[in-house]
């Protein structure tokens, strides 16, 4: 038995984090085959969301309608951004530590016996606290992102009649696959028999796919709809609305992509039988931090945002989203992680206009400063390992008319929030 906080996060960090190749179904269903609650569990509460870019965004908008609908919801997600606990919450409200610390010792035999890694020992955890009978949560829906992949996801592993599949791009290669098709393979092994399938509008190249999927797994499969997106651009900071059904609703998520993602789970609230439309008011306090998220920081004259876009796709949606923004110098700080395409990335950041570049480390699985391509190098400002360090120079420089923005990684997201939150526990 471990008792305390830091020492149980540091044994689930012990294990393996990130795969090396694609991971399997075998252990983590042994586990779970182990528990007196598994074979209990009810598909037709259970909804799980793969995708490659907007998939937590779209899993926080759903739990934010179904709250709205006084229902009781669980949701799993990942990475998480300053504590562990975030990645296990009932109704937009994470396990408390004192919990997290007798969750995990409740499951700690079967983490050892069945050799599971982080992320396996963590679903395990969170299936645990959302079904058995010890913890009695009585949820009507259960909501999980899937952490890699789909296919060989241990969110997979759960028995669900709903799915949810957000934007598909290019992403893991060295795990999924070099190519779309291949990735879109493994994001829809999520689609069993009989599921009902929710997802963004999909590239031409993956309709064949998408068919053959329906096919053998006897799914029905639906495309989230559109809605005209109306931008209020005559303020320091946009604001975002949502047209549906004749029916205006601002959201607080900022963008174009927040609006695409929260329609797919407005459509997935839709088939779990719910009226949406009563409940549109509540998708302007979706409780999903680092996505373009603005945040104070100590005497700093301009807005601070913090956008974890980890890819390219992930860039591209961002640089759509600040086409609405207005600023006289673009303070960009940006750090990369090493299995990334930094120079496809920087180089879409850096045809923003009036940008001042600053390269910074990302504290997991990070280029270092030395590893950017040297045009990068040059061109940056100023160059520092330490987030905080950098931050704290550009506040003397940034002027009221500016932005400000940390971006590249949702790690390197967390280290700031972290900070901003003042919390000085591990991560």
């Amino acid at each position: 038995m471990i008792s305390n906080y830091n020492e149980v996060v540091s044994f689930l960090e012990n294990l393996q984090i990130m795969p090396k190749s694609m991971p399997g179904l075998e252990k983590i269903k042994q586990a779970l085959l182990l528990t007196d609650w598994y074979k209990k569990i009810d598909a037709n509460k259970v909804i799980v969301v793969s995708g490659t870019n907007g998939k937590g965004t779209t899993c926080a908008a759903l739990e934010r309608l179904l709250i709205a609908a006084e229902q009781r919801v669980g949701f799993y997600s990942s990475p998480h951004l300053v504590t562990t606990t975030e990645r296990i919450r009932i109704n937009a409200t994470e396990i408390l530590q004192a919990e997290f610390i007798e969750l995990f010792n409740d499951v700690l035999a079967l983490i050892e016996k069945c050799q599971l890694s982080h992320f396996e020992a963590l679903t395990l955890m969170a299936g645990h606290y959302f079904f058995s009978s010890k913890w009695n949560k009585n949820l009507d829906f259960i909501i999980l992102e899937v952490g890699l992949g789909g296919t060989y996801d241990a969110t997979n592993a759960f028995p669900h009649k709903y799915c949810g599949i957000t934007k598909l791009g290019i992403d893991h290669v060295n795990i999924l696959g070099e190519g779309l098709i291949e990735i879109a393979k493994n994001k829809f092994g999520i689609v069993s028999n009989k599921n009902i399938v929710i997802h963004h509008q999909l590239p031409a190249e993956l309709y064949e796919l998408k068919n053959y999927t329906q096919k053998v797994t006897n799914s029905n499969w639906l495309e989230s709809e559109k809605a005209d997106l109306i931008v209020k651009t005559n303020l320091a900071i946009p604001q975002f609305f949502i047209k549906y059904n004749d029916v205006k609703f601002q959201i607080n998520l900022l963008g174009r992509r927040a609006a695409e993602n929260i329609m797919t789970a407005i459509r997935l609230f839709q088939v779990l039988g719910f009226d949406s439309s009563s409940y549109y008011k509540s998708l302007n306090s979706i409780n999903w931090p680092g996505r373009m998220q603005k945040v104070e920081w100590p005497n700093l004259k301009c807005p601070l945002f913090l956008s974890g876009d980890h890819n390219l796709q992930g860039v591209e949606s961002l640089l759509e989203s600040l086409s609405d923004f207005k600023w006289n110098t673009l303070h960009l700080v940006v750090g990369i992680g090493v299995d990334k395409d930094a120079d496809q990335m920087l180089g879409q950041l850096c045809q923003l206009n009036k940008v001042k570049l600053y390269l910074t480390e990302t504290p997991f699985k990070g280029l270092k400063i030395n590893q950017y391509s040297d045009a990068y190098l040059k061109l940056a400002v100023e160059k520092k390992s330490d987030i905080i360090e950098l931050l704290n120079n550009i506040k003397y420089s940034a002027q009221p008319d500016d932005l400000v923005l940390v971006t590249g990684s949702l790690y390197l997201v967390g280290e700031v929030l972290k900070v901003i939150k003042k919390v000085d526990i591990k991560i």
